[in-house]
């Protein structure tokens, strides 16, 4: 059984792999397999082009309020509907200047140590079995160096100066996910993005990919919206709304330093998963007060 399946996702890796090969190819011809192009332009396209892509859609109900059926899925019901415009435009100032600015020059300036630690834009894309091991490795990556620096601007010597900005959101949409302080871009959004492919010495297609996932995953995280097969926004949402608890990504330090409470045990850590059901999952798992509520209306009847 373990034979057959690796054979048949060696099968469908080659098949893709060929494709992706072939796109990178392209890709590379576009810039004129020049190197520092590659690397400056075509990467500020790359997680520019996903942010903006990916917030459109948020972005849109959070204005207009429509689809309609996305409202539904909200996570803090009566928050941002509508989204305040002056707190919005503020927000997309900021943010751009992140997302053109701030960015680009880290990108610049942290090049040369890219080649230095052997990252590489020519030859073969990683194979299946080394492109999972590189994915797993920037994870645990981003998840300690953004947990220790998020946490540390949540101390009281910091958090008024370079972090309070970013919580002035309690409940966030997802281009709040980079509206902060310069600093807390580079330290907490882009290093611990940018340092496991550093590390691994990754292909940049690779590299590429890995910010498309975390632009994806960090939009949802501050989305607002929990959608059915999409990764859960709950527990960070939660930190937003409480500001002291959940400092990490995917949550093995909160676990380990204990600061996972009060949302472990919650409502809201019930709530935190993949949903694949249509239905929202506050009405799967509704606050005790409204189980409550509802009970006692039964009860009346």
């Amino acid at each position: 059984m373990k034979k057959t399946l690796k054979m048949y996702i060696h099968k469908i890796w080659g098949a893709s792999h060929d494709f992706w090969g072939e796109l990178w190819n392209r890709i590379y011809d576009l810039f004129g397999r020049n190197d520092h192009l590659v690397h400056h332009l075509g990467s500020a396209l790359s997680y520019s082009s996903c942010f903006v892509v990916f917030n459109a859609v948020f972005l849109l109900c959070d204005v207009t309020r429509k689809p309609t059926w996305l409202l539904k899925y909200k996570v803090q019901e009566g928050k941002n509907e509508p989204v305040d415009q002056k707190k919005l435009w503020s927000c997309i100032r900021t943010s751009a200047f992140n997302l053109l600015v701030v960015s680009p020059v880290v990108t610049l300036v942290l090049y040369p140590m890219a080649l230095a630690l052997g990252s590489y834009h020519k030859g073969q894309l990683p194979t299946f079995e080394r492109l999972l091991v590189e994915f797993v490795v920037f994870t645990l990556v981003e998840e300690v160096m953004f947990y220790y620096s998020h946490r540390l601007l949540h101390s009281p010597r910091f958090y008024a100066k370079y972090h309070k900005k970013h919580h002035e959101w309690t409940a966030p949409i997802g281009i709040t996910s980079i509206y902060c302080t310069p600093l807390e871009m580079v330290c907490c959004n882009i290093l611990p993005s940018i340092m496991g492919p550093m590390i691994m010495q990754s292909h940049i297609f690779v590299t590429w990919l890995w910010y498309a996932l975390v632009i994806f995953s960090t939009t949802l995280a501050h989305g607002g919206y929990h959608v059915p097969f999409l990764f859960s926004p709950e527990a960070h949402d939660y930190h937003h709304k409480t500001f002291n608890c959940w400092f990490g990504t995917v949550g093995i330090l909160d676990k380990l330093h204990k600061t996972d409470k009060p949302f472990c045990g919650s409502i809201h850590e019930v709530r935190h998963y993949v949903s694949f059901s249509l239905t929202p999952v506050k009405e799967l798992h509704p606050d005790p007060k409204d189980r409550l509520a509802t009970a006692s209306c039964t009860k009346v009847e």
